[in-house]
């Protein structure tokens, strides 16, 4: 134990400067070596991890003080701390330091003259943390005779010390349940709605005349359905052709009526109105859609926004002669998107049967849940990409703030079970060692115990844990691989403390 070499050293320094006169009997020295106490308490605000040796009334003892303050698992660097033991008569009494010796560690020397156990609250006040933490019980003996025999080091036990935690990454949590659902894991892409994305052809030839298109159109630009997105002056033969299509549209709905009315005076069959309705059907067709993409100006033709939303594309620049059937821009919807998910071929009839699903977009951390972007599953694929043996399931869902673009890739938790109440814990715990998926539990403040566990079903960043823990038992949530290397390294067994 860290006092105990402290101690030690002490003891030959002591020596060195008395000119060596060893002591008659070092088996008494032995003796006076106090056990230390160490204590490990958690509030809301603060961890407390304390040391201290053995109390004997009347003599003064080193305390060392280590808090984290919770909020980052970081150093309490300032603040004052009021320690007050309470003897079980009710005397008190209190010692008092005004900062911290250095980062994280308060030293106290505390001198306690009646025998007898005492409760411990120690107050903390400053800038960065306010706090009450109480130890229950502190005990004061009458001579070392009276200390309890020391418990036995277990040399399994890891041990990395709150120097090296407040350096890195790290966190500490405790085992508790929490609803989970079963999932399929798979990857996915983000895809527009067919109807919320459209290309934009030119139904004419023509030329785009800078003078007659001001505002011409921009990438990113919104526009909304029926808007004008650029002019297109046609040439003369282009002119004739749209004249053209209306013509034919009129004609043909002349004739339909025409031949309506001959039939039924049985003056022509039934073959011949259903080929008068299908001529009319389509050119009506072919009308309307020219009506939805164009219209008629004094100085020819403006193309107009068959749908909501933004301008992806643009493939023409201002000057440009285009032909009819030339895409000239796409305007893209994602107010609301598709996520394909490729699933594995042998778990399609699970995916088929989901109740919900979840993801992660590539490069971030936020797993964002569909159920509460008004998601749903629309479809599954009736075939099997051959390519990777998956089979594609499509979930369409709200996309509010327009964050996630189209063919952004994501990791997809597809939900294909009830919600369950069960143990479990972050995934960033488990660190797989040889195969075995293991987990560090906090033993004390600077000790740990390596255990491997037996994981089940992964959901929302939490895996279920089937058995190696038991709830409220503490775990390294953020920095578990330091430790595994900590417990690697020789100079890491319980013993090689460091001195305050």
């Amino acid at each position: 134990m860290r006092y105990q070499k402290f101690l030690i050293l002490a003891l030959l320094f002591s020596w060195l400067l008395t000119g060596c006169h060893s002591h008659d009997h070092p088996e008494e020295a032995a003796q006076t070596e106090a056990p230390t106490v160490s204590v490990t308490l958690y509030t809301k605000a603060t961890e407390l991890f304390l040391e201290y040796p053995q109390l004997v009334a009347g003599e003064e003892a080193k305390f060392l003080v280590h808090l984290t303050d919770l909020k980052d698992f970081k150093p309490v660097t300032t603040g004052k701390l009021v320690m007050t033991f309470t003897h079980q008569s009710g005397e008190k009494v209190t010692v008092t330091e005004e900062k911290p010796a250095r980062a994280g560690i308060f030293t106290p020397t505390v001198k306690i003259g009646k025998t007898g156990k005492y409760k411990l609250e120690m107050n903390l006040t400053g800038s960065q943390v306010n706090d009450l933490i109480t130890v229950d019980e502190v005990v004061v003996f009458a001579s070392n005779r009276e200390f309890p025999p020391e418990k036995e080091e277990n040399a399994a036990l890891v041990s990395f010390l709150k120097e090296q935690q407040w350096k890195i990454d790290y966190a500490t949590e405790p085992v508790a349940t929490q609803m989970m659902q079963s999932s399929i894991i798979s990857t996915g892409e983000f895809i527009a709605k067919p109807e919320s994305f459209s290309k934009v052809i030119s139904p004419l030839t023509g030329i785009i005349l800078v003078k007659k298109n001001a505002n011409f159109p921009k990438i990113g630009a919104f526009v909304k359905k029926g808007a004008t997105l650029l002019h297109i002056s046609p040439t003369s033969d282009a002119g004739l052709n749209l004249q053209k299509i209306k013509s034919d549209y009129l004609l043909a709905g002349q004739e339909l009526e025409r031949v309506k009315l001959l039939y039924e005076k049985n003056a022509v069959s039934k073959k011949r109105l259903e080929e008068a309705t299908s001529d009319y059907d389509t050119k009506s067709a072919v009308y309307n859609a020219l009506l939805d993409q164009v219209k008629l100006t004094e100085n020819g033709f403006s193309i107009l926004a068959p749908i909501d939303g933004y301008i992806e594309s643009v493939f023409v620049s201002l000057g440009s002669h285009v032909t009819s059937g030339q895409e000239l821009l796409s305007i893209i919807n994602p107010a609301r998107i598709v996520l394909k998910a490729n699933v594995p071929a042998a778990k399609y009839e699970a995916a088929d049967k989901a109740v919900d699903a979840s993801f992660i977009i590539e490069g971030q951390d936020e797993e964002l849940v569909l159920s509460k972007l008004r998601g749903k599953k629309v479809a599954i694929s009736s075939s099997v990409n051959p390519a990777n043996r998956t089979v594609p399931v499509y979930f369409e869902f709200d996309n509010p703030k327009r964050s996630i673009k189209i063919g952004m890739y994501a990791e997809v938790f597809i939900k294909t079970g009830k919600p369950e109440e069960t143990m479990a814990i972050p995934e960033s715990a488990i660190v797989d060692e040889d195969g075995n998926s293991t987990v560090y539990v906090l033993v004390g403040g600077e000790s740990f115990e390596k255990r491997i566990v037996k994981t089940g079903v992964k959901d929302n960043g939490f895996v279920q844990i089937l058995s190696g823990l038991k709830e409220g038992e503490r775990i390294v949530t953020k920095g578990a691989y330091q430790v595994r290397l900590a417990a690697l390294a020789p100079e890491s067994a319980i013993g090689h403390g460091h001195t305050h």
